[in-house]
């Protein structure tokens, strides 16, 4: 005897029920779902019909309301009475506008048309129902369908009684798209009308195309089963038929259709959910029983495979096998701690590995294997790079540990939209958005993750550039990716342009700036001689001399050829020899001043210093000692600072500038107006000149613009105290109108370019006597 092993009879037990269950409920379904839908098809033509009368039965009541008023108007028996058609018109317009009749007409008691508005009768003409006629004047009123003019009417007509019957008044509404459209509306089923004469249509109108009229007048009174509905689609409407008038050799009949296929639709979309959850129970059952019987037959097999998968890694597997063993339940559960703890701990290490730990998001590395996942999947994407701007600036204001709570500050915004966030370096972060943002959706990141953050104690203004990298337009790697980050991050905040995308010339200007930087360190430590003061003299426009002249740094490197200050200047800055070149140029400045002297040109001269410079404590004791050491008094030196600088840390750099002034240094504020200039700002400063920039003055004397801000400079100035230099001077109009204006000094190519020290003491000497105005 064959014996079924356990695990197949169970199997066979479950799904052979679950199927069982399934078919039964399916059939049982099937026959109720159909029945109801036949009850309900019966009842909705039933209600149409209801429907349908109703609004003939309304109609004809406001009929013989407004035909009983119209009859009822004393001016408009008389107007029959005198035969005056043109009041007779108007009358029945009138009234067939108030009440929106589409036909209004007299007719005479011999059955010929008076008049008719629209001119659906023709005059004189005999009505087409004499029979109705003599009904009319016996009864005195009339309702029925009509055909008249080739078009149906519902229509009543009353004898006009004066007191005794001078005329018939008729009032009727048309049967036609209108209202088979309304009747639509009202009951949901298209609906089709039809007149016949003789057994023979003359008139046919439906809410159906013809076609489709055609083929639901062909289905009347039949009841098509579920199959020839949704399998054969061969009776696409369920129609039934009612006779609406059969009166003056006219039988008028309407037809209810209903779409069979939106009848079943429910019935279908029942019937399919349930076979479809059928076969899912049965599946599910089969699943179940399978399992089942594994779990009862073969328990130690699934803890043995289990074992398998934490050796290769892999705890997918839940390992508490339920069992009615007690060893093998108790196995079962050291098995499922064990993978725990195991799987917890390589997920932390995981994390670790691919997490920055201060900010929580991806590191450089992992980020990296992001990156270059996606361009082996040929992808395009947008990399943003974000960095904080001035975060070294943060860091040694606020202090390294609010540095940090601002990076993960700004971390957290960055992990609220969707993407891959990581973190570079420092305050340098990447975000690998899932979509490619429009321009109005970066500015609006940007706007979010400038959010000032408060701290607690102290709010921190934070301001982010943006370098975009389109891959693989811009980068076909990640250490491309990376590099040109940086490139065009340094960019943004060389430029101060905050949001930058990538473009080969920022690869060309970033390749140019490292050979600066490399060739202005080996000038600074070999090369000095590369380097060269030129002085530009300032005009005292009272005094009619020069007074005054500005130190200008130029370099003419072996390799680079001349490399423009406004170039150098800001990179030596950003690499942090700035100290280095103003070290030479106060050297060399005050070297010169001694020559000056000693030449007898008496002038002040003017050095440009940076912020750094400025915030040196051990600066101004450095240029007392070379003052000294040269015999020369602190009027012969003055120093110039551009006002933007001088607002990152406002407090201290008003401090170490008045240590300058209380030594008899004069202060100037270099390119005023083009940054953070107000009047509490200058009361604040130890400053006593303005230097007006040279964009205000280049076109003075034809910009009517510039020579007001120009002249509120100097009136501003004056008010505190303060002198005014004005530099761009290139034409004798413009200086004219600067001394007119009590402008102290001004400089500019009219007066003389930068030129080296000698060759300034040979003009200085050659212009003593030049009248300048």
């Amino acid at each position: 005897m064959t014996q079924t092993p356990l695990n197949q009879s169970i199997f066979r037990l479950v799904v052979g029920l679950v199927l069982l269950t399934a078919i039964t409920t399916f059939i049982n379904v099937w026959i109720a779902t159909d029945e109801q839908t036949r009850e309900r098809l019966n009842r909705d033509f039933s209600i149409a019909e209801n429907v349908l009368q109703r609004v003939l039965h309304n109609r004809e009541e406001l009929l013989y309301v407004s035909a009983s008023v119209l009859t009822a108007d004393f001016g408009f028996k008389q107007a029959v009475a005198s035969g005056d058609k043109g009041t007779i018109d108007s009358a029945l317009f009138n009234h067939g506008q108030r009440i929106e009749a589409d036909l209004m007409a007299l007719v005479s008691l011999k059955g010929n048309s008076i008049t008719s508005v629209p001119a659906v009768l023709k005059v004189d003409q005999n009505f087409p129902y004499p029979e109705v006629i003599d009904t009319i004047i016996k009864e005195g009123g009339y309702s029925s369908l009509m055909m008249l003019n080739n078009q149906l009417y519902q229509v009543i007509m009353l004898t006009i009684d004066a007191p005794t019957p001078i005329a018939i008044a008729l009032v009727g509404f048309k049967l036609g798209d209108p209202i088979l459209a309304l009747l639509k509306e009202i009951t949901q089923l298209e609906t089709t009308l039809q007149v016949y004469s003789q057994q023979n249509e003359i008139f046919k109108i439906s809410t159906l195309p013809a076609p489709l009229a055609a083929q639901a007048l062909a289905q009347i009174n039949e009841r098509p089963s579920w199959l020839s509905i949704t399998v054969t689609k061969d009776t696409p409407y369920v129609s039934q038929q009612f006779t609406l008038s059969d009166a003056l050799e006219h039988q008028t009949v309407i037809t209810l259709s209903e779409d069979a296929e939106q009848l079943f639709a429910d019935f279908t979309s029942l019937q399919f959910n349930i076979t479809a959850l059928g076969v899912i129970v049965i599946l599910l059952a089969a699943l179940l029983a399978a399992l089942f019987s594994r779990r009862i037959s073969k328990p130690l097999v699934v803890l043995a495979d289990i074992a398998k998968r934490i050796a290769i890694g892999d705890y997918s597997t839940d390992a508490n096998v339920p069992t009615k063993t007690k060893e093998v339940s108790l196995l079962s559960e050291a098995f499922g701690t064990m993978q725990n703890n195991i799987q917890a701990r390589e997920e932390e290490i995981i994390y670790r590995v691919r997490h920055d730990a201060l900010t929580t998001l991806f590191n450089r590395q992992h980020v990296k294997s992001l990156l270059e996942q996606r361009f082996l999947d040929n992808a395009q994407f947008l990399a943003i790079g974000i960095n904080i701007f001035g975060f070294r600036g943060i860091n040694d204001i606020f202090g390294y540990h609010n540095g940090d709570r601002c990076l993960k500050e700004l971390a957290l915004r960055l992990s609220q939209f969707d993407g891959v966030a990581a973190r570079l370096t420092g305050g340098e972060l990447l975000w690998l958005p899932t979509d490619e943002p429009s321009e109005e959706f970066i500015q609006s990141l940007k706007t979010v993750l400038e959010e000032p953050f408060d701290t607690g104690k102290v709010i921190i203004n934070i301001k982010v550039a943006m370098g975009l990298i389109y891959c693989p337009k811009d980068a076909n790697n990640a250490e491309e990716v990376f590099k040109r980050l940086n490139i065009v991050l340094d960019e943004a905040q060389i430029t101060r342009k905050f949001v930058l995308p990538f473009s080969p010339e920022l690869e060309e200007r970033y390749s140019r700036r490292l050979a600066i930087i490399t060739e202005l360190k080996n000038t600074l430590e070999h090369a000095i001689g590369e380097l060269s003061l030129n002085y530009q003299p300032k005009l005292d426009l009272q005094k009619g001399k020069v007074t005054h002249v500005e130190a200008l740094i130029r370099w003419t490197n072996a390799r680079l050829g001349f490399v423009s200050p406004e170039v150098f200047i800001g990179i030596a800055e950003q690499a942090g020899f700035i100290e280095n070149i103003t070290s030479w140029v106060i050297n060399r400045a005050i070297d010169d001043a001694a020559k000056f002297r000693d030449a007898k040109v008496d002038v002040s001269v003017a050095i440009n210093l940076s912020a750094k410079d400025i915030m040196d404590p051990a600066l101004l004791p450095r240029v007392l000692g070379l003052l000294k050491a040269k015999n020369l008094s602190t009027e012969c030196l003055s120093f110039e600072i551009t006002e933007g600088d001088l607002v990152k840390d406002h407090d201290k750099a008003i401090s170490h500038l008045q240590a300058f002034r209380d030594q008899g240094f004069e202060i100037a504020i270099d390119d005023f107006g083009t940054g953070y200039s107000s009047m509490a700002y200058l009361q604040n400063l130890p400053v006593n000149t303005l230097k007006v920039d040279k964009s205000f003055v280049l076109k003075l004397h034809q910009q009517d613009g510039d020579q007001k801000i120009v002249k509120t400079v100097i009136s501003l100035a004056h008010s505190f105290d303060m002198n005014v230099v004005a530099e761009g001077v290139e034409t004798i109009e413009a200086l004219t109108l600067l001394a007119e204006w009590g402008c102290e000094l001004a400089q500019g190519y009219y007066i003389c370019k930068p030129t080296p020290a000698d060759n300034f003491i040979t003009w200085y000497n050659e212009n003593l006597n030049t009248k300048w105005l």
